[in-house]
Parts: structure tokens; C-alpha cells; sequence
């Protein structure tokens, strides 16, 4: 009886005084203490990715004996194929649900489940297996989508150029580290080890955010969601037209992605794959590294819409010069060449986005953009399988720097919609 006396009186002094406490409790968000917690949630979450992921064509041919170019190809870009097959399907989703119940919440479940699942690839008894466990890992991960969200929703936008190309360095920094430690690890530890630390550190990375980040978040009113019909009804043409470029930048920045360790073997031979592949991924992530943060910067100081030619330009000229590399250092230095200048290009788009999109919206567009990358991505997988079937692996270095010169009409066309959006001379299209 004296329990519930006591329960009784505390539910009632916290209704009669909780706007108070809340007030007392939840200080104003400090935008910089929750950039840096999401770069370091993002960062942990992209070097356990990058520890193990880039390294799925040796663990195919060693473990299960598959050897030859064109039929190693293949598996490989089914495997990227269904992976991005389902992300692209569960993407818009989430971001519908993290307008609806949060966007941290969606962060945190990223990280969490795909901890959970990522070690689950080394109960596959076959090739066929391991694309199924991807396609059921990739179905809930979308950390860099989540993380880009809610930076965006909690940050003032006069610094939101700023915000993303830094968070962009977050994804090369993790790259760097992973593809580093991940070379190492599978060259004398095996993919055992890789696996689990790759589950290790997205657990890590939850828990980082999970701790340290800070939400403003006000959900919608209830039935608001199913009242609003198509969420992505009324976007503007500035909108989609950006998100058509960014589907064209993801084919372009991921089409060489899964065949990176065949070049290496193609130059410098069988031996030492794994070492060599994790080194120049290493290497080439460097470019990426100060390259989100000084362009976002630039994003905010003059308009993502001047610097996204030169930089597809320069991006195109690194693809063409790894198609062209004999040696292993000539080709580790325009792939860094290729990344200093494709880096900049994600965080410069997603800037144009949430400037032509609704504040309440950018989880919805956001979700619809990173499915539309992941879409691109897709795309270039099944297209990356016909391009090494047919001509080998070299072209497929050459067909991504096509690509980055198609961004270069397609920009032209995005500057004038952006401008005539901003102005208010637009409708938008339903």
C-alpha cells in the first residue's frame, strides 16, 4: 500500500512540474558537441564496413575455391546487386519513419542491428548464402543516410555545407582506417576476426550515439502521415533534378568499388592481394578524408552549384588514369586523385537538397535520395557485371569516368532549376 502511495504521488508531481524539469533537463542542442559525435558514430560505423566488405572477392576465391576473372566478377556483382537491391527498397522507409518517430532512432538502428548481423557472413556455406545474408543485412543498414538526416534536421542551415562535408570525412576517415587495419587483419589474422570487428565497431558506433547525441525532435500529430498520402508529393523539380545526379554521381563513385583487389592482382599478381588492395584503398581514402569538409565549407561560402563541374571534371580524369596504370603506385595515385575530387561531390548535393526541400520533409527526402544512390549503385552493379564479362576489369575504370562526365549537361540543367527554386519561380511537381 505505502509503494503505491508513493508511485501515486510521483506520477502526479511529475505531470503538475514536467514542462519545468524538461526545460531544466534539455538545454538547447549544441550543434558542434553533436557533430562531433555523429562524425565519430560514422567514422567506427565505415571502418568496420570497410574492414571486411572490400575484401568479399578473396574470401569467395579462397573459400570456396573460385578463381577465374569473369566467373569471380560475376559473383561479385550479384553480390553488390542484391545488397543494394534491398537497401534501395527499405531505404524510403526509414526515412519516412524517422520523419514520423525520430531520426536519431534510426541511427541507432543501423548501427545495432547490422553489428548483429555483419558476422553472420561467416555462416554461409556457399556464395549463393553469402548474397542472401547480405541482402538481409543491407534491408537495415543505412548509416549514412540516418546520420546525414539528422545532422541536417539539427543544425542551423547557414552551416549545413560545413556540417555535411565534415561528416563526409567521417566515411573516408573510417574508410582509410578500415581499409588499413582490414588488410592487415585478413592477411594474418583471417576473415574470421574481420567479420567479427566489423560487428564490433558497428555495436561501438551505436553505442556512441546512442550515449552523446542529442535529438530536436517534435513528432508529427497523429494520423498526420496517413492523411499527407505520397510523401514525396510536391518536391521540385530543383529536388529531383538533384537526386537525378545523385543517382548518376553513386553509379560513378561505386562502379569500380567491388573490383578493386581484382586490378590489383591484374598488376602486380596473386600474391599478396589482401595486403597490397587495403594499402592503396588506404591510401586513396586519404583523398577523401580533408576533401568533404574544405568543399562543404566552400558550399556555404559560395554555392554548391559553382564547384560541382570542376570537381566531376577531375573525377573523371582519375578513373581514366586507373584504367590506364601499369604499376601499383601510379594507380594508388589517381585513384587518390579520382577520391580527393569525388568526395566533395556528396556532401555538395545533399547541401542543394536541403536547401530545395521542406524543413518537416528532409527526413522523407533525404530516405528518397539515399534510395535513389543506392539505386544508382544497383545499377552500376548489374551493368559493372556485363562491362568485366564482356571488355575485363580495365573497363570498368574507364565506364565510371564516363559517368562523371555525364554530371557535367546534367549540372548545367540542375543550376538553372536550383536558381529559379530559390527565387520562388517555381512550382513544384506533384
Amino acid at each position: 500500500m505505502g509503494f503505491a502511495l508513493i508511485g501515486f504521488f510521483r506520477r502526479r508531481f511529475l505531470r503538475r512540474h514536467w514542462v519545468r524539469m524538461e526545460s531544466v533537463t534539455n538545454p538547447p542542442i549544441n550543434w558542434k558537441k553533436n557533430l562531433f559525435f555523429i562524425w565519430l558514430c560514422q567514422f567506427l560505423s565505415i571502418a568496420g564496413f570497410s574492414l571486411a566488405l572490400p575484401f568479399v572477392p578473396i574470401y569467395i576465391r579462397d573459400r570456396w575455391g573460385i578463381t577465374g576473372e569473369h566467373e569471380l566478377g560475376l559473383w561479385m556483382s550479384a553480390f553488390y546487386f542484391f545488397g543494394m537491391l534491398s537497401y534501395c527498397g527499405s531505404t524510403p522507409l526509414w526515412g519516412v519513419l524517422a520523419d514520423r518517430f525520430g531520426r536519431k532512432l534510426m541511427l541507432l538502428r543501423a548501427c545495432y542491428v547490422d553489428g548483429l548481423l555483419f558476422p553472420c557472413f561467416l555462416l554461409a556455406p556457399n556464395p549463393v548464402w553469402l548474397i542472401v545474408v547480405r541482402f538481409i543485412t543491407s534491408a537495415f543498414t543505412g548509416t549514412v543516410a540516418a546520420a546525414q538526416t539528422l545532422i541536417v534536421t539539427n543544425t542551423p542551415e547557414e552551416h549545413h555545407g560545413f556540417c555535411l562535408g565534415t561528416l563526409s570525412s567521417a566515411i573516408w576517415c573510417g574508410n582509410l582506417a578500415g581499409f588499413a587495419v582490414g588488410g592487415v587483419v585478413v592477411h594474418h589474422f583471417g576473415f574470421t576476426a574481420a567479420f567479427l570487428a566489423c560487428g564490433a565497431l558497428y555495436l561501438l558506433a551505436g553505442a556512441s550515439a546512442h550515449f552523446f547525441v542529442r535529438e530536436n525532435f517534435t513528432p508529427p500529430p497523429k494520423g498526420t502521415l496517413h492523411k499527407a498520402g505520397n510523401p514525396f508529393r510536391g518536391l521540385s523539380a530543383a529536388a529531383w533534378m538533384v537526386s537525378l545526379m545523385i543517382i548518376v554521381m553513386a553509379i560513378g563513385r561505386k562502379f569500380d568499388e567491388p573490383y578493386v583487389a581484382l586490378m590489383v592482382e591484374r598488376i602486380a599478381g596473386p600474391e599478396k592481394t589482401a595486403l597490397f588492395t587495403g594499402w592503396i584503398s588506404a591510401v586513396a581514402a586519404l583523398g577523401g578524408v580533408g576533401s568533404g569538409m574544405v568543399i562543404g565549407h566552400l558550399c556555404d561560402l559560395w554555392s554548391a552549384e559553382r564547384i560541382t563541374l570542376p570537381i566531376a571534371l577531375v573525377a573523371a580524369a582519375g578513373m581514366f588514369a586507373q584504367a590506364a596504370a601499369g604499376s601499383l603506385f601510379f594507380f594508388g595515385t589517381a585513384r587518390f586523385l579520382n577520391n580527393l575530387a569525388a568526395a566533395g561531390l556528396e556532401p555538395a548535393f545533399f547541401s542543394i537538397l536541403a536547401k530545395v526541400s521542406p524543413a518537416e520533409r528532409r527526413g522523407t527526402v533525404f530516405g528518397l535520395a539515399s534510395s535513389l544512390r543506392m539505386g544508382g549503385i544497383l545499377l552500376g552493379s548489374a551493368l559493372s557485371g556485363a562491362v568485366i564479362w564482356l571488355a575485363g576489369v580495365r573497363f570498368i575504370f574507364v565506364t565510371a569516368g564516363i559517368f562523371f562526365l555525364i554530371l557535367v549537361p546534367m549540372h548545367l540543367i540542375a543550376r538553372r532549376l536550383v536558381g529559379s527554386a530559390r527565387n520562388g519561380e517555381e512550382k513544384t511537381l506533384s
